[in-house]
């Protein structure tokens, strides 16, 4: 009867660790939705900060949920390491840009804006930083490790395309292999990816670079990786 009980305490433990690695890996892309909080322990942090409401009017928001969809591809060719975090009003959404319009949440993206002092004219942004975005804290959280894509007022279908060619480079060239630098139980103690991580996604962006018009921008400061790419350059 003991051996029993241990073997059925066995598997529910085996089973519980088998449910937590499929939680974190479906965490890999995060729904962010009213007050719930960002998650932890990820190397890295991908966030989609929509900072000026008019970029979501009538006559802008076609391909929004194709943007989202695309959001969440780019996510995931990063690797299962980082989080990609896009804020939501509410989990209840449907496929109409123009619902989806209505419950992206730019009050939240324009905290970020302000403390790591992201014009809004100048996005949406792609922000990519090494440790946690703590809210309570912003000032503080983005990383001396960080890449931000300027997006310049572009249509959510030329982002999706932007994004679409980025992954394709970031897939071709493989995911980043973070298994040498697994986060740790304490996330703020990470110490952040490795640097082909910041190599990737300068290649990628190089490889893109001036395909979609003038618009956009790409920066990354990462300690030897660092570069300040435009899409066109003044003549």
């Amino acid at each position: 009867m003991r051996t029993r009980r241990v073997l059925l305490c066995a598997i529910f433990i085996a089973c519980g660790l088998i449910e937590w690695r499929l939680l974190m890996a479906q965490a890999a892309v995060a729904l962010v939705t009213g007050k719930q909080s960002i998650p932890r322990n990820f190397n890295t942090y991908s966030l989609f900060l929509v900072c000026n409401p008019q970029w979501l009017d009538a006559g802008r928001n076609s391909g929004l949920y194709d943007l989202y969809r695309q959001f969440q591809a780019f996510g995931r060719a990063i690797g299962d390491e980082n989080a990609a975090i896009w804020f939501w009003n509410s989990n209840g959404y449907e496929r109409s840009d123009a619902v989806l319009a209505q419950i992206v949440d730019v009050e939240r993206s324009v905290r970020f804006c302000k403390s790591w002092k992201l014009r809004p004219s100048e996005g949406p942004h792609l922000v990519i930083t090494s440790i946690y975005p703590d809210e309570s804290h912003l000032a503080a959280s983005l990383s001396k490790d960080h890449a931000i894509y300027k997006l310049g007022d572009m249509s959510p279908p030329d982002i999706s395309r932007l994004l679409a060619n980025l992954t394709d480079e970031l897939v071709v060239n493989g995911k980043v292999d973070s298994s040498a630098n697994v986060a740790p139980a304490n996330a703020d103690a990470a110490k952040g990816p490795p640097t082909t991580l910041w190599v990737q996604l300068l290649t990628a962006t190089q490889q893109t670079l001036n395909t979609f018009g003038c618009a956009w921008s790409f920066k990354v400061s990462a300690g030897p990786v660092s570069a300040d790419l435009k899409s066109c350059k003044a003549t």
